[in-house]
């Protein structure tokens, strides 16, 4: 028999969808809350979220002949016709969160708008109201979430533990303060406060309050815009890595998501800048037409699609790209203790460590450590004078619609912020060489060490990659033949590595009883650099001969590289000119194949303050 199902049934099932921890309910509401304009969220949470959650917000608040209407299913003041799902600008839209939230729990709403004398009060169990009152109360909404899943056992069970739950809620909360740094984030875990962000528009300020000065000091700002597209953000140097992607927050229109496409468009951008396995610290922002994207394809909205991925992979890589050849983007060596630096007008800004022992992935059991100081060093942090980067998701939305209305080109339109200035390699004056491995140059109040094998090795990658893929290959003729004798498997794989060692401008031909003969080289290289990469290169052979496929062969090269100058070769003044101005030709000087920085830079600052001169 078929039947309908009434509505407490329907709505525990779609509340499913929607609502399947409590991160969930703390994701909806602050989102809600964003929507109607917040400036300060609270966040507060008890064992997990399971018991106890509040959110508390200085936003529009809700008409209170409406507030009942607020938990109705699909009811939503976001949309009003099917015409506005091509053009989202909101977080939320579909009106199904508080519907979903009081199916499977028990809810306080407390709201009021700024031109009413009093406020709403309503309790709702299980999509029951149970109450609806006037009250006293402060411009804005709260909303307390109790015992969630009280009325659906079988779904508290496959809940993790509190302190996992409470890091869940802790992970989130730190990406969308990032996200909307003009607003004042407050976490609460229990008794202890988490973190709290400035509010004040400074993203590095936001990033600084939540992970800590040792990541948020000396990320590189990104700030690129074309084609409608908008990128803006932070990202860590080639000498700064994670074991993991938990330091990387991807938001698309104000949206905290997780995007395959912009973590392609990452690695792409540090491809042959970090060591395998490791990742970058990244936190992106793009702002692009709604209408070139569709947000409606998950319950969560957690995941979204773009029209073209390719246009969106590529302008993300070649904003960190551009990023990564900044001055900014040289590991620079620093003293210890407090960081002071001077901006370009001669203003000191420093910066006080956070009190924060712990990262916020780093909780356990919801437990958070801090020294005795705490309330007086966050606040030193939090009010840093440190010149700001600018950063209003909800301008840089308000603009893209405005210019869908006046016809402005979104490329037009203007978010100040200062960025990040592409390395000049023309200023730096070469002044000598250190321990016969590092040779030293300056540029105004800025000191480089630049590795010499490391350099060398990016040159001389870079060069076999480019013969590689030309078609005119230039090659020099030996007068006497090379010859190498190799192991039997490599002879019996050589229709997979003979055609890759040709295009590498060399001329190999079988002689014979495991024998090869070598008759050109390529023409940049001496005759025993040819060999002794060569010879290399055949040892890898051994283990990895494939050199059709284009990564295992680009990993070989990288291997093989051995040939480059090494730490201690003593070289001649031109010499040393030489491997410089080869290595500013290349695509990526900062980092040799395996990843390592080619330059380090200190600034004139940071020498006097070691010698306790400032």
């Amino acid at each position: 028999m078929i039947r309908v199902l009434d509505k407490k049934t329907a709505d525990k099932i779609a509340a499913g969808e929607v609502i399947d921890r409590p991160v969930s309910i703390v994701k909806e509401l602050v989102e809600n809350s964003l929507d109607a304009g917040a400036s300060s969220i609270t966040i507060e949470i008890r064992e997990g979220g399971c018991s106890y959650i509040r959110i508390t917000d200085d936003g529009c608040g809700i008409e209170g002949d409406e507030a009942e209407t607020a938990f109705l299913r699909h009811a939503t003041s976001k949309i009003t016709s099917e015409q506005d799902l091509e053009t989202i600008g909101t977080l939320g839209f579909r009106g199904e969160a508080l519907a979903s939230i009081c199916a499977v729990s028990r809810v306080e709403m407390i709201t009021k708008r700024a031109d009413a004398k009093a406020g709403k009060r309503l309790l709702v169990e299980g999509s029951s109201v149970l109450e609806n009152s006037v009250c006293g109360c402060p411009d804005g909404t709260t909303i307390t979430v109790k015992d969630l899943f009280f009325n659906v056992p079988a779904r508290y069970k496959f809940l993790n533990s509190e302190g996992a739950e409470a890091r869940r809620i802790i992970d989130f909360a730190s990406r969308i303060a990032l996200a909307y740094p003009d607003v004042r984030f407050s976490v609460i875990n229990g008794s202890k406060n988490v973190f709290t962000t400035p509010g004040r528009g400074d993203i590095r300020a936001a990033i600084i309050s939540v992970y800590g000065a040792d990541i948020g000091n000396d990320l590189i700002p990104v700030d690129k815009t074309a084609e409608g597209f908008t990128l803006k953000g932070f990202v860590s140097g080639p000498g700064t890595s994670m074991p993991s992607r938990n330091r990387q927050v991807f938001c698309v229109n104000g949206r905290i998501v997780a995007s395959g496409v912009m973590e392609r468009a990452l690695d792409r951008a540090y491809s042959e800048r970090l060591f395998t396995g490791r990742f970058p610290v990244a936190f992106l922002f793009l702002a692009m037409p709604p209408e070139k994207l569709d947000v409606n394809i998950h319950p969560t909205k957690r995941e979204i699609r773009f029209d073209d991925n390719g246009e969106v992979e590529d302008f993300v890589q070649m904003a960190v790209r551009d990023a990564l050849m900044s001055q900014e983007a040289i590991p620079q060596i620093r003293s210890t203790g407090r960081k002071r630096e001077k901006t370009e007008s001669g203003e000191q800004i420093t910066f006080s460590r956070p009190s924060l022992k712990t990262s916020p992935d780093s909780i356990k059991d919801g437990e958070l450590s801090y020294n005795g100081e705490e309330t007086s060093e966050r606040s030193k942090a939090s009010e840093t004078p440190r010149t700001e980067e600018k950063f209003d998701i909800n301008n840089i939305l308000s603009n893209l619609r405005e210019s869908r209305s006046s016809g402005t080109r979104v490329q037009d339109v203007v978010i100040p912020e200062e960025k990040p200035k592409p390395f000049d390699f023309d200023s730096l004056e070469l002044v000598g060489t250190l321990f016969n491995t590092y040779i030293a140059a300056q540029s105004g109040d800025v000191f480089y060490l630049i590795d010499q094998h490391a350099a060398h090795e990016r040159v001389f990658y870079e060069k076999l990659m480019s013969l590689y893929n030309s078609r005119d290959k230039m090659m020099q003729q030996m007068l006497i033949p090379l010859s190498f004798s190799v192991s039997a498997d490599v002879t019996a794989s050589e229709d997979m590595w003979i055609t890759g060692v040709t295009e590498m401008g060399y001329s190999v031909e079988y002689f014979g009883n495991n024998t090869y003969l070598v008759r050109e080289i390529p023409a940049f290289m001496e005759q025993p650099e040819a060999e002794s990469f060569l010879r290399d290169l055949f040892d890898e052979f051994a283990q990895k001969p494939d050199l059709t496929n284009r990564a295992v062969l680009e990993k070989i090269i990288r291997r093989s590289c051995k040939s480059a100058v090494k730490a201690g070769d003593v070289l001649s003044d031109e010499e040393s000119r030489e491997l410089f101005r080869q290595l500013k030709c290349c695509d990526n000087p900062f980092s040799c194949p395996h990843g390592r920085p080619t330059f380090i830079r200190m600034t004139r600052h940071e020498i006097e303050r070691m010698f306790k001169r400032v």
